[in-house]
């Protein structure tokens, strides 16, 4: 079997992840400590993760075994890390992505690490806590909670 876009055997090709998903992600606008506007730094123990920018303007700030990095994120951007980059979005204007990964990769889905004072992270219930967000409720809800994990004032 030939895959049409590459015209290679498909079955020399690497299999594409189980459990891949698709999802559709608005970055927050929020103000973080910094001063900027997004989401806050985490890290995905297993999966990698990819971004294609489809509007706005915004920046991924990552941590990894090269160093720091700012990369800009503009419509049609592609970008992806590996397991245990730390990563944050900044959006500067209506940053929206779709995001490839294993599971969505969101803290709810199991498979990112948020940072908390130690005596929470070292507490599995008391992580799973700090990390939830409500099933059921109001967009604004659910915003109350993400907003309220990030600590005191932010």
């Amino acid at each position: 079997m030939t895959d049409s876009r590459s015209g290679q055997d498909s079955r020399s090709l690497p299999d594409f992840p189980g459990g891949t998903a698709v999802s559709h992600l608005c970055v927050y606008d929020w103000e973080t400590a910094d001063g900027l506007h997004g989401g806050s730094p985490h890290l995905h123990t297993v999966s990698t993760e990819a971004y294609v920018v489809t509007a706005g303007r915004g920046e991924v700030h990552t941590i990894s075994a090269e160093g720091p990095a700012c990369d800009a994120l503009a419509p049609g951007a592609l970008l992806w890390f590996t397991p245990g980059t730390i990563h944050r979005l900044v959006n500067i204007e209506g940053l929206e992505l779709a995001v490839v990964m294993s599971n969505a990769g969101l803290p709810e889905a199991g498979d990112a690490v948020l940072t908390f004072p130690e005596e929470i992270v070292a507490d599995p219930e008391a992580y799973r806590a700090a990390v939830a967000l409500p099933a059921e409720g109001s967009e604004t809800e659910r915003a109350d909670a993400a907003r309220a994990r990030r600590g005191p004032g932010t």
